[in-house]
């Protein structure tokens, strides 16, 4: 874009693009909600369900695309790269994945992968910081709500595609005079600074429930709409708490041709600019870079937010409650079902608690009328009452390409194990298809991470001779991958065979069978092959010495 050189124009400008960027989010809020609500919760409006399959179910799924555990990354120089540039790529690899795991990113990863099944997007945002003393990087990242991220094309997918991005956020009046404690005009920004107190980026629980009845209502049992009350009405919402002023706050990301770089400007929203910053040339972040990571592992190609996973099972949670309510209505009517009494001296709701009563005693009538009669008109439950309810919980797993075979679950005809690992191959193929797009996120992330380490880190590695080097030193033309798609264990099987096969063919040593199978403690069982390595190379040479001894005494 090109940015007006007028201050009064610009700022007129950065108002225009933020208010298009955050065109959808209130309306997208509103969805979020219920997706929230029925991940959680099992229905619409937060009350608490028979059972919830939807929450196992995502856990379950999140699980087969992403294992923190044992993800692991590998730098990869660029075709035409120095020769000794791929002797830095071990020493380097290393540094990327402790400088990931050291910042906690595999478990936001993870936490954004669990919510961009529920919203149909997630977003990670990186934050370096250099310590003033030691001169070491810090990278944090911070999960972002997709009601709180706003981009000027919601027809164009992936974000390195956008012109402008805005992340909303809210802050309170005390650290935002803490921020501003050095700007030259503080005082004013804080006079245009008005909070709201308690408010989050959740809506409030009245505004849901009108939205949500508004716009999903479900069925109950008996056919009314509304929701089917199990007696936890006041459970916890899990919905944040503040009792402080917040300020809503605008971060605009937008591209700036002329710098050819992006620009980052912190706004108060309906007030005044703080900062308008180009991002490489003021070392905020790299230059031609943004630090928002998008993972929508059900990717639309005209629409940038992705589709739902809960959104596709909540109708199918819907079925369950309402099968779970009628079992659960014949089940009481079978303790306590209709009863009609005729005849009897009692008034009629000493009678009841009598017939449900424990020893309960009904008294004869005493005029001389004909003895009382009691019958009851208990329902009758077919036999295969459960059948359409296991029917309903199989329809979680197809809907999501996790079929039994995947869960560990035994299938008809299947005796042998190289029948199961063939199965278990073909039936995974929907679900690697959703891991590799998973993994593109992670690869992307990650990179990230090598470029702000290039940029701002002084730790000093050592190449495969030993010499000394930095991050800044290797080359910029470079890529880091997910190795062998690590991130998913539904690739575990796959990796151990190539590396038994690759080593049987004499393609790989045996250091390289350990890196690819990655075993724990793999660090001291690379020290002990080489101890293994030695005894049997002097077994060789001993044995060859004895074969000479005894061809020279013959």
């Amino acid at each position: 874009m090109i940015i007006p050189k007028n201050l009064l124009e610009r700022d007129d400008f950065y108002t225009e693009v933020i208010k298009k960027c955050t065109y959808s989010q209130e309306d997208r809020s509103g969805n979020y909600d219920i997706l929230r609500q029925y991940y959680l919760f099992g229905a619409p409006d937060g009350k608490s369900t028979a059972f919830n399959k939807i929450y196992p179910h995502v856990d379950l799924l999140e699980s087969f695309l992403f294992a923190s555990e044992t993800t692991k990354f590998a730098v990869h120089p660029g075709e035409g790269s120095a020769v000794h540039e791929f002797g830095r790529t071990s020493s380097l690899s290393r540094g990327v994945n402790n400088k990931w795991h050291d910042s906690n990113a595999d478990r936001v990863s993870s936490h954004a992968i669990t919510w961009s099944l529920v919203y149909g997007s997630m977003l990670v945002k990186l934050i370096p910081k250099v310590d003033s003393k030691t001169k070491k990087l810090e990278i944090n990242p911070f999960p972002v709500h997709p009601s709180s991220f706003g981009v000027l094309r919601e027809d164009l997918a992936f974000s390195d595609r956008q012109e402008a991005m805005v992340h909303t956020y809210y802050t309170t009046k005390s650290q935002l005079e803490i921020d501003l404690s050095a700007h030259p005009q503080k005082d004013a920004i804080l006079a245009s600074a008005t909070g709201t107190r308690g408010e989050t980026v959740e809506k409030p629980s009245g505004v849901q429930r009108i939205i949500m009845g508004a716009l999903q209502p479900l069925s109950q049992a008996d056919g009314t709409q509304g929701t089917v009350d199990f007696g936890m009405s006041q459970q916890n919402k899990y919905l944040p708490e503040v009792d402080d002023d917040l300020v809503m706050m605008d971060e605009l990301w937008i591209w700036d041709t002329n710098e050819n770089d992006y620009r980052m400007v912190t706004r108060i929203r309906e007030g005044m600019t703080i900062y308008d910053r180009i991002s490489g040339k003021e070392n905020i972040f790299c230059r031609g870079e943004h630090p928002f990571i998008q993972f929508s592992p059900l990717p639309l190609p005209f629409y940038f937010w992705g589709m739902s996973e809960v959104a596709g099972l909540a109708t199918i949670q819907e079925w369950l409650n309402e099968r779970m309510g009628q079992v659960r209505k014949l089940l009481n009517l079978q303790v306590k079902p209709p009863t009609s009494a005729m005849g009897l001296s009692a008034p009629p709701d000493e009678e009841m608690y009598a017939l449900f009563a424990e020893g309960g005693l009904l008294a004869p009538p005493t005029d001389g009328a004909q003895a009382g009669k009691v019958e009851r008109y208990a329902p009758t439950i077919p036999n295969d009452i459960f059948a359409a309810i296991h029917e309903i919980m199989a329809m979680f797993a197809d809907h999501s390409g996790l079929p039994n075979i995947l869960q560990g679950k035994g299938e008809t005809g299947v005796r042998t194990g190289k029948q199961t690992s063939d199965l278990s191959r073909l039936a995974s193929a929907r679900i690697k298809k959703r891991s590799l797009v998973i993994e593109d996120s992670l690869e992307k992330m990650v990179t990230l991470y090598l470029k702000l380490m290039q940029k701002f880190d002084t730790t000093i590695y050592r190449d495969d001779n030993d010499k000394e080097f930095t991050a800044a030193q290797f080359t910029n033309d470079f890529s880091v991958k997910v190795d062998a798609h690590s991130n998913s264990p539904i690739f575990s099987e796959d990796k151990k065979e190539l590396a038994f096969s690759l080593l049987n063919a004499k393609m790989i040593t045996r250091e390289q069978a350990l890196e690819i199978i990655d075993p724990p403690n793999k660090e001291k069982l690379l020290r002990d092959l080489k101890k293994i390595m030695e005894n049997e190379k002097a077994a060789a040479l001993a044995e060859k010495k004895d074969e000479q001894a005894k061809s020279q005494g013959e």
